[in-house]
């Protein structure tokens, strides 16, 4: 019996799911720059010094209701 296996080291590959696309790989950030992440209903403003983000401000998500089936 033979059979063809790829050996990785890549943990993703190895559950058997492909590799994420570029774009979803985290990008550096530039000073100045701004973005605005919701996460677990609570929207946070951040910031980037140059270094590392920084949360300028936390505030409720909107509510987003899911359409009905």
């Amino acid at each position: 019996m033979s059979a063809t296996m790829t050996h990785t080291n890549n943990a993703t590959n190895t559950a058997g799911f492909p590799p994420a696309p570029p774009e979803a790989h985290q990008r550096a950030g530039v000073l100045g720059q701004k973005r605005s992440v919701v996460m677990n209903g609570s929207r946070l403003d951040t910031e980037h010094d140059g270094k590392q983000w920084w949360i300028v401000k936390v505030s409720p998500a909107p509510f987003v209701m899911s359409p009905a089936n």
